[in-house]
């Protein structure tokens, strides 16, 4: 079932909801890598999340989304995307994509990334990137299926320092 989303701006109270439990998770993915040099504290993703939107809502260039059922009006979610410039070529990155544990596996996911890439392209942006742990394989699943393909892969192997 194909569900209608619509993105809904923030308030400044959806926002500090947003930086607690974005913070809170992006901390726990960091964790669930197993690798030291990416285990971030909960203070730190926070501290990391208030560098990159310094004006919270207002940041410009950055857009923080609720995503609601256009029939129903219920909250499923949010995302958080945003516009970046690199060598004079400007596209849009997926910062952040969160369904609501009740919605999950039930295809908002899918239908917030169709919403996405319909307001990249209005924005007249012809990329659309994103960043996924390895580890999180439902949302590697997810992104081929709405066909993103990697464009670099960071590989680590941990020494044994005996």
């Amino acid at each position: 079932m194909q569900h209608q989303l619509k993105m809904i701006p923030m308030t400044t109270t959806d926002f500090e909801r947003f930086v607690e439990t974005s913070s809170t998770d992006y901390a726990e993915q960091c964790r669930l890598t197993g690798l030291p040099s990416l285990i971030t504290s909960q203070p730190q993703a926070r501290a990391n999340l208030q560098a990159l939107l310094p004006l919270g809502v207002a940041t410009p260039g950055h857009y923080l989304m609720l995503l609601q059922e256009e029939e129903s009006g219920a909250s499923v979610g949010e995302i958080w995307f945003g516009e970046v410039t690199e060598d004079g070529d400007t596209s849009a990155f997926l910062y952040d994509l969160t369904i609501d544990a009740a919605h999950r596996r039930r295809g908002f996911a899918s239908a917030a990334l169709d919403l996405l890439m319909e307001e990249v392209r209005l924005r007249g942006l012809n990329s659309l990137s994103l960043n996924v742990f390895a580890h999180n394989e439902a949302a590697q699943a997810l992104y081929r299926k709405a066909g993103f393909v990697a464009s670099e892969i960071t590989m680590v192997r941990t020494l044994s320092l005996d």
